[in-house]
């Protein structure tokens, strides 16, 4: 029950992201497509960063706080990432260019 609660608020998060800051977005598709990139690779080194660092706690206590504390802003970034790519896909693909036809002056 934890983990869908996590992913969903966490989503939730990441649209809220996407709304309040559209000055984050990229600019285009390889800028998007990186995003996703850097984001799955920084989640892909968080548990080698989690083995290096946890044997530096003073406390095993905080050794699941300090693990969320990293999870948290990384997986985030995932979703947002990919709420970036998603979005920029339906620009490029339904955005307001013209689509084919033939162009219509407004002569007459």
């Amino acid at each position: 029950m934890l983990e869908p609660a996590m992913f969903l608020g966490l989503g939730l998060v990441a649209v809220w992201a996407y709304a309040s800051y559209p000055g984050l977005r990229p600019g285009s598709l390889v800028r998007a497509v990186m995003h996703v990139a850097v984001s799955f690779g920084a989640f892909a080194l968080l548990p080698t960063a989690l083995a290096f660092l946890l044997p530096f706690l003073p406390s095993h206590a905080l050794r699941p706080l300090f693990g969320l504390t990293l999870l948290i802003p990384a997986l985030t970034y995932v979703l947002l990432s990919w709420i970036w790519l998603i979005a920029r896909l339906l620009h490029d693909l339904l955005g307001g260019k013209p689509r084919g036809g033939h162009p219509v002056t407004s002569q007459t």
